[in-house]
């Protein structure tokens, strides 16, 4: 399992509990965050052309054309198809707490062919 940490912040959201919003502001236009439950989880990265995702086989791309380039439509069906809840937006927005901010270091995996392999194979024996 690959990998990375990014550098992010977070904050508690009024009426949210405790739990913390991370907003990963710093991402460039071809990097995406996928949340599992709400919880910020696997990274994917794209060329830097957007004609691929790296790690990631051409199915993806074939996936995003028949969906008109909706990434979050692809993400959601995936994880679906996996009995994941996925998402690449966190629920968890909304007015944040004053006081509430902290910078955080969130490791995240690499998503790619073989991780996704990996959770189908984990899924099916459980």
């Amino acid at each position: 399992m690959e990998t990375i940490t990014l550098e992010t912040e977070s904050y508690l959201v009024e009426g949210k509990e405790n739990k913390r919003f991370f907003p990963f502001l710093e991402l460039e236009f071809n990097e995406n965050v996928i949340y599992e439950n709400d919880i910020p989880k696997y990274y994917l990265s794209f060329s830097d052309d957007l004609k691929s995702a790296h790690g990631i086989g051409n199915w993806i791309m074939a996936d995003l054309e028949k969906k008109e380039h909706k990434l979050r439509d692809v993400i959601v069906e995936l994880g679906k198809t996996l009995d994941l809840e996925w998402d690449i937006f966190s629920t968890n927005v909304g007015k944040q707490i004053d006081g509430s901010w902290k910078s955080e270091k969130i490791e995240l995996i690499l998503l790619t062919d073989k991780e996704i392999e990996k959770i189908k194979t984990h899924y099916n024996n459980v």
